[in-house]
């Protein structure tokens, strides 16, 4: 499947799809930097997302900026992917998803 059916496929029909997909990793896997992207039903808003194993992370804005309440739902999933980063490690486990995906919509949050 091309990047662009791709994307075509995750944009729903109501509601926001929001996608961390894991662009670098750190040699001592302490930190990962993601392309995050935020699907509405007619918008896709880019992001590149920086996190660190302390549960740190910094997002910024790769285009068209989202509606605040988008942006804060972002920030809220790549705050709980950080956060888990250590207790993965921890518990011998990769630290860093390859891909995330999440649906919120109606009655979702």
């Amino acid at each position: 499947m091309s990047a662009t059916s791709r994307d075509q496929a995750l944009h729903p029909s109501e509601g926001a799809r929001f996608l961390f997909e894991r662009a670098s990793l750190a040699p001592d896997q302490s930190q990962a930097v993601y392309q995050a992207a935020i699907f509405t039903p007619d918008e896709r808003f880019a992001y590149r997302v920086e996190m660190a194993i302390d549960g740190s992370f910094e997002a910024a804005l790769c285009g068209p900026e989202a509606p605040a309440e988008l942006a804060q739902k972002l920030e809220t999933i790549a705050k709980l992917i950080a956060r888990a980063a250590d207790r993965k490690r921890r518990d011998k486990l990769p630290p860093w998803p390859q891909r995330v995906l999440r649906w919120r919509g109606p009655g979702r949050g």
